[in-house]
């Protein structure tokens, strides 16, 4: 496995990403700067995934896009690897279960640390500039008594950021094993990252069920809406990647 995060730490590509969605991140904090108008916004409110910035534009470019972000950044490594005919000598050397084993787990994992990493260095930014903040927005801790998540997230607002950072790193790595498993299935990013997006995209979509509504902290969703989309979403990408996995496995056998 450290193998294969000191190959996708030299690739150019990946180092393009993680400083693009470093510069998503740190640019959301410049458009809330901008914002601005009689009062500082409180810190916890100004976190990326809260999405307190007017347009939301940076949320939406990073999260309807992730799987567009995370093939570029490793999730389409077999591609190459299919193309150069690098994968032959691998599966040779490690056995086809260790190579694809190791691809799927390490864009996982990579992909996890990477979102997990710049939405934790956002927030501690965030904390440090709007530190003297005041400014709720109109979400104040007693606006939905009866909704026991809001409740919740209210009365420990730096960890319910550090949790929701947590659950879209979550998703964002069963979306990297997602798109890794279709760069397997059709090894060619004319299929591959159109069909993640789509994938994903359908995920996203619907005002009362889209998956993006667990990713922002301080909104209205209940406990029971939050806990069937996120199993609902997670059922779904498990199944593609335990299907794609196996089926990639026996294919290979043939």
């Amino acid at each position: 496995m450290n193998g294969y995060y000191y190959r996708l730490t030299k690739n150019r590509k990946t180092k393009a990403i993680v400083l693009c969605i470093v510069a998503i991140v740190i640019i959301d904090i410049f458009i809330l700067i901008g914002n601005v108008s009689s009062s500082w916004i409180m810190p916890h409110l100004a976190t990326f995934l809260a999405a307190s910035s007017l347009g939301h534009m940076m949320q939406i470019l990073l999260i309807w896009f992730l799987p567009i972000f995370l093939l570029i950044l490793c999730a389409d490594s077999y591609i190459q690897d299919y193309k150069t005919g690098y994968r032959y000598i691998v599966a040779t050397k490690k056995g086809r279960i260790s190579y694809y084993k190791t691809m799927l787990i390490g864009n996982m994992s990579f992909s996890f640390l990477v979102m997990v990493g710049c939405l934790l260095l956002n927030m501690i930014i965030t904390y440090f500039v709007f530190m003297n903040g005041e400014f709720d927005t109109g979400l104040t801790p007693d606006l939905s008594p009866e909704n026991l998540l809001y409740t919740l997230a209210n009365k420990m607002p730096a960890v319910s950021n550090v949790i929701y950072i947590i659950i879209f790193g979550f998703f964002t790595s069963l979306c990297a094993g997602m798109a890794t498993v279709l760069s397997w299935c059709f090894p060619d990013i004319k299929y591959t990252y159109p069909l993640s997006f789509v994938i994903w995209f359908s995920q996203i979509l619907g005002l009362n069920y889209s998956v993006a509504l667990i990713f922002q902290p301080f909104n209205e969703v209940t406990l029971e809406a939050f806990i069937l989309i996120f199993f609902k979403s997670t059922i779904l990408f498990l199944a593609i990647i335990i299907v794609g996995f196996i089926y990639k496995v026996k294919s290979d056998e043939v």
